[in-house]
């Protein structure tokens, strides 16, 4: 084991004995001990009377939790120590650090593989109540059943991208020799044009329909080609909602693969962890290191004679959401100038987004860090803790700052979501075209989520796989 640093001796006066994590919303109790906020009211809620301390078996009494607004800020401090300690060269850092396999919270060598999460545990981490009851072995065990497996299946994934590359170039050379004017007029003399004649309707015709498949062609490699590189780099997630996170106004279905927006409040109590009263709701499972990737998909729904009763009482109840980067959405294209380039995608998901009518009023889809304020009305950017775009009937926009940008005037029915912890990067693509929307660049702290926001009765947001 790794000796302890002065670094490590602060860490371990800040973690919460029941989650072993670093204190949120750190509270103090009557005998003095301090622990996480939503650790303490858990502990509040599934015990019955009296409550004791888990430390020092002190009775203590629920109306009687304070919050320690100096500890959460000498956590925070550590924090970022912690942080500017890691991004220092390997050679800098002090010698019990050195080592390439440590683990980033405990700074403890790996020595276990969760099987239940697929992610590796120090010793401290697979004593920790996220992890006490999961499968884990250890790394060696886990590696010789997964190397061979995975040798193979990148050495055959390198081969088809040779091969697709291959055949690219190959067909990108015999396309352009095709339409090299000075290599046509070489091999057929003047004498055999029909200069005089005009170009009959079936050529043109002819014409046409190869300029077609050739687009559609490139079109099917290049989203081939994207997926291929992303499935190389990223891990695909199947994420389930978190119905304990939904706001009153969500339904969030069963199998915690999709949500709605019901127009009316669903869940009678109001737990901590819930957005209120902004729609929106994180995934069950956060992330803090590695490459994920997963997908959401926007259908249109219909309520029948049930929606006319949610117009009404979205009529009535105007101004409920007021995110201050959200006003003004549904106008906001007249203020960007559109693109000039449109292809065959863009045109197909616009018909899309004009048949809908007025779907959706608009949703958010991307990651928030696990500690973003979940009361009253929010601001969606990087600064408050969410990475997330804009979808509407308008288009796609970005929340950077208090106003959203629009990056397209069309919006996808599938948006791919690629989140790289390591990197500082959430990048999200059309899931349909792979064609590429927009990325951000951040220096991520904490769990990160996967998050949804939606407003519209019309609409259902699913996650997939």
């Amino acid at each position: 084991m790794a000796a302890a640093s002065p670094l490590r001796n602060l860490e371990d006066e800040v973690l919460c004995s029941i989650c072993l994590d670093y204190l949120r919303e750190p509270v103090t109790i009557d005998c003095g001990h301090v622990f996480c906020y939503h650790c303490i009211i858990k502990v509040c809620e599934s015990s019955r009377q009296p409550l004791y301390c888990s430390l020092c078996k002190t009775v203590f009494k629920k109306e009687n939790i304070r919050h320690v607004w100096q500890m959460a800020s000498l956590v925070e401090n550590i924090w970022r120590m912690k942080v500017e300690e890691e991004r220092q060269p390997r050679e800098e850092r002090p010698p019990e650090q050195r080592a390439e396999n440590l683990c980033r919270r405990h700074l403890e060598k790996l020595h276990y593989y969760c099987k239940d999460d697929q992610q590796i545990l120090c010793v401290m981490c697979r004593e920790s109540r996220e992890h006490r009851h999961h499968a884990a072995v250890l790394l060696e065990k886990a590696a010789q059943s997964c190397r061979g497996k995975i040798l193979n299946h990148l050495k055959i994934l390198k081969g088809d991208r040779d091969r697709i590359q291959n055949f690219q170039s190959t067909g990108e050379d015999e396309i352009q020799a095709l339409l090299d004017p000075g290599d046509i007029m070489s091999r057929y003399p003047r004498k055999k044009f029909w200069i005089e004649k005009p170009i009959s309707p079936a050529v043109k015709k002819r014409a046409e329909e190869f300029s077609d498949k050739f687009l559609s062609l490139e079109k099917g490699l290049r989203g081939f080609h994207g997926k291929l590189m992303r499935d190389l780099e990223y891990k695909t997630m199947k994420i389930v909602l978190n119905s304990q996170t939904a706001n009153g106004y969500l339904l969030v279905y069963p199998n915690g693969k999709s949500m709605i927006f019901t127009g009316l409040w669903i869940n009678k109590y109001q737990r901590g962890q819930r957005f209120d009263p902004e729609p929106g709701v994180l995934g069950s499972k956060g992330f803090t290191w590695g490459k994920v990737y997963w997908e959401v998909k926007v259908d249109r729904i219909w309520w029948g004679e049930e929606e006319e009763e949610a117009m009404k009482f979205r009529a009535g109840a105007r101004g409920m959401f007021g995110s201050s980067c959200l006003g003004g959405f549904l106008g906001i294209a007249d203020g960007y100038a559109s693109p000039v380039y449109r292809n065959e995608s863009e045109e197909l998901e616009e018909e899309w987004s004009q048949e809908t009518g007025i779907w959706p009023k608009f949703c958010l889809v991307g990651v928030a860090r696990e500690s973003v304020v979940r009361r009253g009305s929010l601001s969606f950017t990087p600064e408050e803790g969410f990475w997330t775009l804009q979808l509407s009937s308008a288009g796609v926009c970005i929340c950077t700052s208090t106003e959203p940008f629009q990056i397209l005037s069309y919006c996808p029915r599938q948006i791919g979501i690629a989140l790289d912890y390591d990197g500082g990067k959430v990048t999200f693509t059309n899931a349909r075209t792979q064609e590429f929307i927009y990325e951000f660049s951040s220096s991520f702290t904490g769990r990160i989520f996967p998050f949804l926001w939606l407003n519209c009765t019309r609409s259902r947001l699913t996650l997939r796989p």
